[in-house]
């Protein structure tokens, strides 16, 4: 097993600009096959780490690690953190973000949420800045068994104000991704996007989500269905995390996974920093993140988690260079958060909603929920919502506990009237059907 024993910065040559350092303006290939191969043998030679920007000067060596063997725990001895120059805030400048043929503009998107991500979620999150958002994730079988039920057809439901938009599908049986997927196209999905990350116990234990971190082949074989099920114009994405585990088989199968994924037509990779073993327990690696972006070049990496501010959109953007960020946990409750990256990234302080504007938005997703769903679904989605909602509150747990005790929507809408007073301009009459 071999460890970094030694770290030496060594000036660059030629010298590089201001403007050759810009991150997202430079391409930084990692020379990772030969690390790896490295590693492997026990060599202790001194292996480069070069940059290679697309735009001026050729590759510069701009860092140099030692590897030497170690016999030890292997935890003891992590691999290297490269470790690159932080962007200059006066010249760092957004790209505008396209999947595959759909632009997307703004590199800021709203994740898929399971229980969240429903229409109201959306086309809120629209109207508040998101330039894309993904639905809940569905389960391939379930896609295939819906009906014209009330209950689920909601989830088939699209608005022409929320494209584009994208459709998630997870499962574990790869011959019915791509009916499965026939089908979100169908329903007008711009975007169809597979689910290779979800942690939680059910998916993971039903051999679904981020399961198939651990089966490269079967994970392509679903890559492979869906490409060839959908339109060519339709693009395929892949949500990821960065592995079932933090040992280095799991760190190959990743790459394995997504070069493949890449080879066979996706359009887009979405990264999440934790592991599935992990869960939503630690931070998230964005050195990982940054390690995706620059092995994947100029192909199209979102990076995700721990973005529950627009500071933390825009930092990792800058620090991992990756081509958009897509906002998950943060959303909920805070749909403002697109736009607060957009004000950040044009130099304005970012707006803080007011009791005025949280009473609003709150009352529109509710009225726009009783469009797609019924008014015990629109309680239990509100009241969902509203504990998030809470947190920007001046008084966050005590609004907290009155929406966890709102059993209808005549006493949802008391807590509106009760925590979140205007004097004029909204209409008091609770909305029920």
């Amino acid at each position: 097993m071999l460890a970094e024993d030694s770290v030496e910065l060594k000036p660059a040559t030629p010298i590089l600009s201001e403007q050759s350092l810009q991150p997202l303006r430079l391409e930084t290939i990692v020379l990772y096959h030969e690390y790896r191969t490295a590693r492997e043998r026990g060599s202790s030679r001194m292996l480069p780490i070069r940059r290679q920007s697309r735009f001026s000067s050729p590759p510069v060596f701009a860092r140099i690690v030692r590897m030497t063997n170690a016999t030890s725990n292997p935890d003891l001895h992590p691999p290297p953190v490269w470790s690159f120059p932080e962007p200059d805030p006066q010249t760092f400048r957004l790209r505008p973000l396209q999947i595959g043929n759909v632009k997307i503009g703004f590199p800021a998107v709203q994740a898929a949420l399971s229980g969240y991500s429903d229409g109201a979620m959306r086309i809120v999150a629209r109207r508040l800045g998101a330039p894309y958002t993904l639905a809940e994730v569905m389960i391939d079988r379930f896609v295939l068994e819906l009906k014209g039920r009330r209950r689920t057809s909601h989830h088939l439901q699209l608005t022409d104000e929320e494209h584009p938009v994208g459709g998630q599908l997870m499962g574990s049986d790869p011959k019915e991704f791509g009916p499965a997927a026939t089908r979100l196209v169908a329903a007008g999905f711009d975007i169809i996007d597979i689910n290779f990350g979800c942690p939680v116990k059910t998916a993971v234990g039903g051999c679904r989500g981020g399961y198939h971190l651990s089966q490269p082949e079967v994970a392509l074989e679903i890559v492979d269905r869906v490409r060839e099920a959908v339109p060519s114009q339709i693009p395929v994405t892949l949500k990821m995390r960065r592995g079932i585990d933090d040992s280095d088989a799991s760190r190959d199968r990743f790459f394995q996974i997504m070069d493949g994924a890449f080879d066979r037509g996706v359009a887009a990779i979405t990264v999440h920093g934790r592991t599935v073993e992990q869960k939503y327990v630690g931070p998230s690696n964005w050195e990982f993140l940054r390690d995706v972006k620059l092995h994947a070049g100029d192909r199209t990496i979102l990076g995700s988690g721990d973005l529950f501010t627009a500071q933390s959109c825009l930092d990792m953007l800058r620090r991992t260079g990756v081509d958009g960020v897509s906002v998950a946990r943060g959303a909920i409750g805070n749909p403002w958060i697109f736009q607060q990256v957009r004000d950040l990234a044009d130099g304005l302080p970012a707006t803080i909603p007011d009791l005025a504007e949280q009473r609003r938005v709150l009352l529109m997703q509710c009225e726009l929920s009783l469009q797609f769903k019924t008014d015990v679904q629109t309680c239990s989605s509100m009241r969902a919502f509203g504990l998030k909602f809470a947190r920007l509150h001046p008084e966050p747990d005590v609004v907290r506990n009155a929406f966890a005790a709102a059993r209808n929507l005549t006493e949802w809408h008391q807590v509106l009237d009760t925590h979140y007073r205007v004097e004029h301009g909204y209409d008091r009459t609770p909305t029920t059907r």
